[in-house]
């Protein structure tokens, strides 16, 4: 269940690397247009033993604007994770996890966040190897919605480019999935473990 989460550390950490890479003045910034990709890794636990399973999120873009105060915000950034893309290497295990997610009638999985604040996540990732900062995603998955707290950590920058993780818990329970059994036997958890892995690259043309 990879999450659009994402994307929101992303843009925010693109933009601020453009703003001190760019040496742009504070009034006067370039425009600056983000792209952005993430692979996705989730852990699924079962009474018989962990499930690993990965994704990629679908290629996507932001903008960097300034609030009234001038400080760079990220006013909204969304990641869509296509459900087909989730694979767990179990062709009927990955039928069951589709069943769940209803695929056909619900493809996708959206993550989004609103009015990221680019200068405080920076500096609270980049506080070293040990740096994490918060930030608050809204997660939906079929037609439930729900906004989670997710960690950003281990961020890269190197010229136009940025990496970085996000990582987060999900419930099925609390977006109204049936996590799938085995014979009545072997049956999953309800948390699973997601980890995003983004990489960013910054354009200051529009």
């Amino acid at each position: 269940m990879k999450i659009r989460a994402g994307i929101v550390l992303a843009t925010l950490v693109t933009v601020l690397s453009s703003f001190t890479a760019g040496g742009a003045k504070a009034d006067a910034p370039a425009p600056a247009r983000i792209l952005g990709g993430c692979d996705v890794a989730f852990l699924v636990t079962s009474t018989l033993h962990d499930v690993p399973g990965s994704a990629r999120c679908l290629p996507f873009e932001a903008v960097l604007a300034r609030d009234p105060a001038g400080n760079p915000v990220i006013p909204f950034v969304e990641v869509e994770v296509p459900v087909a893309a989730m694979d767990t290497r179990n062709k009927s295990r990955d039928g069951q996890m589709r069943e769940m997610f209803r695929s056909d009638r619900f493809p996708r999985i959206h993550a989004a966040a609103r009015d990221v604040d680019v200068d405080r996540l920076r500096v609270e990732i980049g506080k070293g190897r040990e740096g994490i900062a918060s930030i608050d995603l809204l997660l939906r998955i079929r037609e439930v919605e729900r906004k989670i707290r997710a960690m950003a950590s281990n961020l890269i920058e190197s010229g136009d480019r940025v990496t970085f993780d996000i990582e987060f818990p999900v419930s099925l329970g609390e977006f109204d999935l049936k996590a799938p059994s085995v014979l009545g036997i072997i049956r999953v958890g309800d948390k699973v473990s997601v980890k995003a892995t983004f990489t960013l690259t910054v354009s200051r043309h529009p």
